[in-house]
């Protein structure tokens, strides 16, 4: 199951990195909007290249992610994105409360994560980084598990990195 999973996934990104410029923009451009809100021509080029075997319970997931990777160039190599606010972490206090608030957060109809989630990727984008939008997609899949394995794995890296970095740091000053 997780394989089959897995090679949707892969074949969604290819069909996107394949996509005209100008559907590439038009995807850009619905960054933070929700499915059942986006525009005809972004609905048309998502659902060709969405994978009918998804449940229609998660397509908002696989186009939010969709429109995230519009934003960088076809092909471009991503970093997670946990372990992106993990680094940027120590460059304001504000990420952290930023992860906070969404580690708190259901995925629901009403689209509140995705504003959320849409402007800690936008900054990110704006700090020159890359967001490996195949692991989003993965996270954001099993989001809601009771579980809450996602967000405590984001969690987890968002500390232990910071750590290593800050012990790094110390050794470094201390040589």
């Amino acid at each position: 199951m997780k394989e089959e999973r897995q090679k949707r996934i892969t074949a969604f990104f290819s069909g996107l990195d394949s996509l005209s410029t100008g559907d590439r923009a038009v995807l850009k451009r619905a960054v933070g909007t929700r499915l059942c809100d986006a525009d005809g021509r972004a609905m048309t080029i998502f659902y060709r290249l969405m994978p009918w075997q998804e449940s229609e319970t998660v397509e908002d997931r696989w186009f939010a992610v969709a429109c995230f990777h519009c934003m960088w160039e076809a092909g471009s190599k991503g970093m997670a994105l946990e372990k992106i606010l993990a680094r940027l972490k120590n460059d304001s206090d504000s990420m952290e409360h930023r992860l906070a608030a969404l580690l708190d957060l259901h995925w629901e109809q009403d689209g509140y994560l995705l504003i959320k989630l849409s402007r800690i990727i936008k900054m990110v984008r704006q700090k020159d980084y890359c967001v490996d939008c195949a692991s989003l997609l993965e996270d954001l899949l099993f989001w809601n598990a009771d579980t809450q394995f996602v967000q405590r794995k984001w969690a987890r890296v968002m500390y232990k990195i910071a750590d290593s970095r800050e012990k790094e740091e110390e050794l470094t000053n201390a040589v």
